[in-house]
């Protein structure tokens, strides 16, 4: 009971921030799964940090998911940035799908850890630009794209802190870059969490309700809850300034790989 109420709560947080800073929640999601895990369940470090980072990838399908069908009927996507990029996004979530559970759980953990630090500093430091080169050819956008999703895979996240800066700079209105991120993040979320599922075949039964390494009561009492807070908290973004917004984001993403980093 204790685990389902933290869940609910961690929900409507998940919820608040992707309203409020464009994220699919990885960031929270993974720490909260993982931990919940080893205090909860017992069950070791190395197989709980795997089952957090796919849990929280199969979340991101879910809300990218709701995410791009309202994008795309707003007409907020561009399709023609979306098929420069999403051959190298799939390639490279189904790779680190397939991959990263032979991957050493402590590189994955520290990681996690300088990429919240590092994305906290670029969204604090971050000024709008409008001097750089416009989107890439096919080939080094799918080189991006690729690059992308396997640290977005590797730490569980939709890719939105990757994606949306990058396509700013590259003379994407910032409005795009959120529906175009969004829907790239999608395939992010799915494709990874394919590789992780057929990677999941030869493990051994950790005797908890789980689909392949997806925590189900982490989808079903996280994942839904936070979905009915995301368009409230939109709501509210409207009325918070956009210094105030990049400094409450800085300072969770510190907050959350302080909290890893002293376990």
């Amino acid at each position: 009971m204790t685990e389902i109420i933290i869940f609910i709560f961690s929900g409507f947080f998940v919820g608040t921030i992707a309203g409020l800073f464009g994220i699919g929640g990885g960031l929270v999601i993974v720490p909260v799964v993982t931990y919940s895990l080893i205090f909860m369940k017992q069950i070791p470090f190395n197989e709980a940090i795997i089952i957090g980072i796919s849990t929280s990838l199969a979340s991101i399908a879910l809300s990218g998911a709701m995410a791009t069908f309202a994008h795309a009927k707003n007409n907020n996507i561009n399709w023609q940035v979306f098929k420069k990029f999403i051959g190298g996004v799939i390639i490279g979530a189904l790779t680190i799908g397939l991959t990263i559970s032979y991957i050493p759980t402590t590189w994955i953990k520290y990681c996690f850890i300088i990429y919240t630090f590092i994305v906290a500093y670029k969204i604090y430091a971050h000024q709008p630009s409008f001097n750089q080169s416009n989107i890439p050819n096919l080939f080094w956008s799918n080189t991006i794209g690729f690059g992308f999703s396997i640290i977005s895979g590797l730490v569980g996240i939709g890719g939105g802190t990757l994606f949306v800066p990058y396509l700013i700079k590259k003379h994407i209105s910032p409005k795009l870059a959120v529906g175009t991120s969004s829907s790239l993040g999608l395939f992010i979320g799915l494709s990874a969490t394919l590789g992780l599922f057929v990677a999941s075949f030869d493990k051994q039964d950790l005797e908890q309700p789980m689909l392949g390494f997806i925590y189900l009561p982490a989808i079903l009492f996280l994942t839904f809850p936070s979905l009915i807070f995301v368009k409230l908290s939109a709501d509210w973004l409207l009325k918070i300034p956009d210094q105030t917004i990049k400094k409450l984001f800085s300072l969770l993403l510190i907050t959350i790989g302080l909290l890893m980093l002293l376990n």
